[in-house]
């Protein structure tokens, strides 16, 4: 079995980390949610929500949204992007009455901007 110092070894050390952070939500020490927060310059990008079936319709996908945004704001982060599939209406709708704004398509995803003050 190899070593993690023999691994990390190897790692190219001039690539750059990707500046990124994982949300979670948990019950009962259980983690029931997450997403990733993607940080470039003064603007951050959500990533891979995810909720598990058990758990969803309970609120979990909104809070997971809301505590992104408020690690953005403690960041200083001007603007938030995400974007979600077309026939998502739970997630469209959610991500609407957060304040997030349909620009357009990307990748044939509904692309969401929310400007944070």
């Amino acid at each position: 079995m190899k070593k993690m110092t023999d691994i990390l070894n190897k790692v190219d050390l001039d690539v750059m980390p990707l500046n990124s952070e994982l949300i979670y939500l948990s019950e009962n020490n259980k983690q029931v949610g997450s997403l990733v927060l993607v940080y470039s310059g003064n603007d951050a990008s959500i990533f891979s929500v995810q909720v598990l079936d058990s758990h969803r319709g309970k609120g979990y996908g909104k809070k997971l949204v809301e505590k992104a945004i408020n690690v953005c704001k403690s960041k200083k982060i001007y603007k938030l992007e995400l974007n979600t599939e077309q026939d998502n209406y739970v997630a469209n709708s959610m991500y609407r009455k957060m304040g997030f704004k349909l620009e357009g398509l990307k990748d044939n995803f509904n692309n969401y901007i929310k400007v944070l003050s």
